[in-house]
């Protein structure tokens, strides 16, 4: 090897030309004759060389490096902010940070300076990006406002847990991104600048990932890309800053002189730094193919330190808003509570979502779970989206006047957005919470609080989704969430009779729905709404076991005594409410109470809310197949306000008179026998009559044997007359629309055709329609015709048919139609529409029978098919005496009927049989008379001997 590649002293190749003895030349002079600079270790694991300065550009990538990693660990704050306000905050922290730590760097400053510039900056710019809401034209500092900057570092972390994310900009919850970016950014940027020891200057921006965990949420923003992007850049950056400072301090003979040991000319730096680039990216790609197979269990994946915190408000420090019911009725009837704007009449305000009864109050329920079926009340700040606006969202503003409670009015199903007006917050008394600054909402039943109380004067707007009932599809697919029915607080200790009545009104049903829907039938049959003033009739406010359980006997009340406990279901919506979720709970059905007010008389979409527009009503959870969304359905429970029961008639007894001694009775005469009581007075006996000619008794025979099949026929044909009368006109306005469609469903029974008891009205009426169908028109032959005259002549009897059966096609389906819309639909028909409906179907009924023969005609009319087909489960309460006895008689009708098919098919059609048939109903009719006459003694007898154990 020759002299020019050997390395010279200190490691570097020579480039002085040596001394050739061959040439005769003298040698040249060494190039240097000083050692190269000694090297000191550094102690974030480089060396770094004496005296030597770094270059500008790698400072400035440090710098650039450094304030990436903040910014990504400072996006783990998004899904608690759900705003960008946050961004700004922590860019401007990181901004002023970097501005400190350069000054630091050029000054030498220490750490005492250090943090009284950072104090400075934090009075002096805090106040425009940490709470702007409070701050003077949302910049200039307030004394106020730097107060609660001097408190902030104690109290912020306190705000940023308790919060119900999204937190918003309120409550000086931005400090929890302001300070630790404001502290680690001066911190990271100075040991960066000064000391350049990148391993510690790069803790700094993990110590602010951890922030954004500790006080983060359950969901992480985009945890895949910003933890890759994380590791990457960290290993990237460390791996070269670890290298070229290794390069710069090592003497390499394969590198010139003009390379920088640092720079991307070297190529043993950018071997190295392609090599690394490319194992991070299949390592980057390797993590997110796996990602998937690795992730944990779902609800274990992430610790949230706001989990673990209890509430701040627990609803069982105050009392139910349901046992101020009647107060608002009675005092506050005209007083104007609050108005709220863009609603319609008929629109039910929230006030309270009330789970949990006690068997002496509905009250409100909370829990530490947030996902429990009663929810958790968390605290939430205004002027923040709570959840994203559907399509239907809608906003209203509510102005508090009369009202005062903690228990806020809400709107809807779902809580959007709370915006505190605030101007008028601001009139507060002085030392008293801000409206916005003490709001708590639980989710899962959406009732809204303030915990500070409102108070007269206070606004804010809310953003929610209006409620929306269930179509009749939905309705018939729904099913009741039976895990909310599990979550929800157990009731414990109630009478058996609850249950007992909720299962007897609920009957069979084809669908959960329609369960409760029969639920409420039978809580209203027989039902008087009362608010017990005035010359109302007697109803004792409150809703605990012993008043719910009054409501379950039978109507008996007294208006003599005003205090006195009434029997039956009277009451008003606190009561039925109460009541019917009492029962619902008792068989399975998870039910809730909602206390609230409905808008009436809205003046261009506003309404002023009194205390006579106070109500309640009852919730139901159902959850539609394939959906995890769980809906909650309203019922109204409470009867019309013009429904009233009968007053009994009141026993009266006469007041005893005073015991008097009264003289003795003067002595009796003695009887007189009546005429022929004695043998003297007794006649003779008459003449034994002539024996009458034998064919008179068979013509009396004949003749009582037909007067009885005629009676017999007429009493089917009147019985089937009182009953089309009786579904006409008895019952409710539902039922009455059932009845007239069971008109034409027995009166097609009775003509021989048999209804499929799964078949629906609409499948039930096209299969009549087929058989109008196929039934030949007047005056047309089976058999064919081949004159043409004859075809012309039949023709137009056809088309006439034709025309009849297409107009009792139309009526069918008419009458299918609105029987099912009266049965499923909320709002009941009106008078006018059952008038309507039963000439509908007498229409109907004439057009199916009108093109039958006057035999088949006479034979449907006396025919008893109807009356042994299967009676639908009676859902009135006046009728669940007679339970036991109908069931009886329809068992017996069906021995009955068995009977009579048996005989028909033998050929016994006799006068005999006949005649044994007839009796046989006969005989079943009085058995099923006695059985009801008997029941109904018992039930008198039960009655009276409760009444006089209550007197005594």
């Amino acid at each position: 090897m020759s002299a020019a590649h050997l390395p010279g002293p200190g490691g570097r190749r020579s480039s002085s030309p040596s001394a050739d003895p061959m040439m005769g030349t003298d040698p040249a002079p060494e190039a240097s004759t000083t050692a190269p600079p000694p090297r000191r270790a550094s102690p974030g694991g480089v060396e770094e060389t004496l005296g030597e300065q770094r270059p500008l550009r790698a400072s400035v990538v440090d710098v650039v490096v450094l304030a990436a990693l903040f910014l990504l660990a400072l996006l783990g704050f998004h899904s608690v902010f759900g705003g960008p306000w946050y961004l700004v905050t922590g860019v401007m922290a990181l901004v002023l940070s970097l501005v400190i730590a350069l000054l630091g760097a050029r000054w030498s400053l220490g750490p005492l300076l250090l943090t009284l510039a950072i104090a400075i900056v934090h009075f002096a710019l805090g106040a425009a990006f940490v709470v702007p809401d409070r701050a003077l034209l949302g910049v200039l500092p307030t004394p106020s406002v730097l107060l609660e900057l001097l408190r902030m570092p104690v109290t912020t972390w306190k705000s940023a847990l308790t919060i119900s994310p999204p937190i918003g900009i309120g409550n000086g919850v931005l400090g929890v991104v302001w300070l630790p970016m404001l502290l680690l950014g001066v911190a990271g940027f100075s040991v960066l600048l000064r000391s350049r020891r990148c391993v510690i200057a790069w803790l700094f921006p993990c110590a602010m990932l951890l922030c954004s965990v500790v006080f983060g949420t359950a969901e992480a923003t985009l945890p895949l890309l910003r933890g890759l992007l994380f590791a990457m850049l960290s290993l990237a950056w460390l791996s070269w800053r670890f290298e070229s400072t290794r390069l710069r301090t090592s003497r390499s003979t394969i590198i010139s002189d003009t390379v920088r040991a640092g720079s991307w000319g070297n190529p043993v730096l950018r071997r190295r730094v392609i090599g690394g680039g490319v194992i991070l990216l299949l390592a980057a790609a390797i993590t997110g193919a796996a990602s998937p197979a690795l992730d944990p269990p779902s609800g274990t994946a992430r610790f949230a330190l706001r989990d673990s915190l209890t509430p701040q408000f627990d609803p069982a420090e105050y009392v139910s808003p349901l046992s101020d019911f009647r107060g608002y009725v009675k005092h506050r009837r005209k007083e104007e509570l609050f108005t709220v704007t863009n609603v319609k009449d008929g629109e039910q305000i929230r006030l309270a979502t009330l789970d949990d009864y006690n068997r002496e109050v509905y009250d409100v329920a909370g829990s530490d779970r947030a996902d429990s079926a009663s929810g958790a009340f968390l605290k939430i700040a205004g002027a923040v989206d709570l959840a994203q606006p559907g399509g239907d969202a809608r906003s209203s503003t509510v102005t508090i006047g009369g009202y005062h409670g903690v228990w806020m009015p809400s709107l809807g199903t779902t809580t959007d957005r709370v915006d505190p007006d605030q101007e008028t917050t601001a009139k507060r008394p002085s030392g008293s919470a801000r409206l916005g600054d003490s709001l708590f909402l639980n989710r899962r039943s959406q009732t809204l609080v303030d915990s500070s109380s409102l108070r007269e004067g206070d606004s804010y707007d809310v953003t929610y989704e209006p409620y929306r009932t269930a179509s009749e599809d939905a309705q018939h697919s729904m099913r009741f969430d039976d895990g909310v029915a599990e979550e929800l607080p157990p009731l414990e200790g109630l009478d058996p009779k609850f249950k007992q009545a909720a299962e007897e009104w609920a009957g069979d049903a084809p669908n959960d729905y329609a369960t409760m829907s029969n639920l409420m039938v039978g809580i209203k049959s027989e039902a008087e709404y009362s608010h017990g003033i005035e010359d109302q009739q007697a109803s004792l406010s409150g809703h605990g076991e012993s008043r719910l359980l009054a409501m379950l006997n039978d109507p008996s009340f007294d208006r003599s005594e005003a205090d006195a406990m009434p029997q039956g279901r009277i009451g008003d919506e606190e009561q039925f409410a109460a009541l019917t979720a009492v029962l619902a709970r008792e068989i399975g059905i998870p039910a809730r109470v909602v206390m609230g007010f409905e808008v009436s008389g809205s003046d261009a979409g506003t309404a002023t809310v009194t205390g006579d527009d106070v109500t309640a009503w009852v919730e139901v959870a159902f959850r539609e197949p394939g959906s995890d969304t769980v809906r909650w359905e309203r019922f109204d429970p409470a009867p019309d306000s013009d429904e009233t029961l009968t007053q009994p008639e009141q026993k009266t007894t006469d007041k005893p008179q005073p015991q008097v001694p009264q003289p003795p009775p003067p002595p009796a005469d003695p009887p007189t026998p009546p005429p022929g009581a004695t043998a003297e007075d007794q006649p003779d006996p008459p003449d034994p009559p002539e024996p009458a000619p034998l064919w008179v008794g068979y013509v009396s025979g004949t003749g009582l044997l037909a007067v009885l099949v005629a009676a017999t026929l007429g009493a089917i044909a009147g019985a089937k007359v009182l009953r089309r009368r009786h579904r006409r006109l008895r019952g409710a306005p539902g039922d009455r629309i059932d009845g007239g469609w069971r008109e034409i469903v027995d009166l097609r029974t009775d003509l021989g055709r048999r209804t499929a008891p799964s078949d629906t009205r609409k499948e039930t009426a096209e299969a009549i329609i087929a058989d109008l169908d196929a039934r030949p028109a007047p005056g047309t032959s089976t058999g064919s015709s081949t004159s043409s005259s004859t075809g012309a002549e039949t023709a137009q009897p056809a088309a006439d048919g034709g025309g009849s059966d297409a107009e009792a096609a139309a009526d069918l389906r008419r009458l299918a139609t609105g029987a099912d819309r009266a049965t499923f639909a909320p709002d009941a028909p009106t008078e006018s529409d059952l008038e309507s409906y039963w000439a509908t179907v007498a229409a109907a009924r004439r057009r199916m029978t009108e093109n039958l023969p006057w035999h088949r005609r006479a034979r449907a009319a006396v025919s008893l098919r109807s009356f042994r087909a299967r009676r639908r489960a009676d859902r009135r309460a006046q009728q669940r005496l007679r339970a036991a006895s109908a069931q009886r008689t329809e068992e017996d009708s069906r021995r009955g009927s068995v009977a009579d098919r048996a005989s028909r098919a033998g050929g016994a059609f006799s006068l005999r049989g006949a005649l044994e048939r007839a009796m046989r109903r006969i005989r079943f009719f009085v058995d099923g008379a006695v059985d009801r006459y008997r029941a109904w003694r018992r039930t008198s007898s039960a009655r009276r001997g409760q009444r006089r154990r209550r007197d005594r």
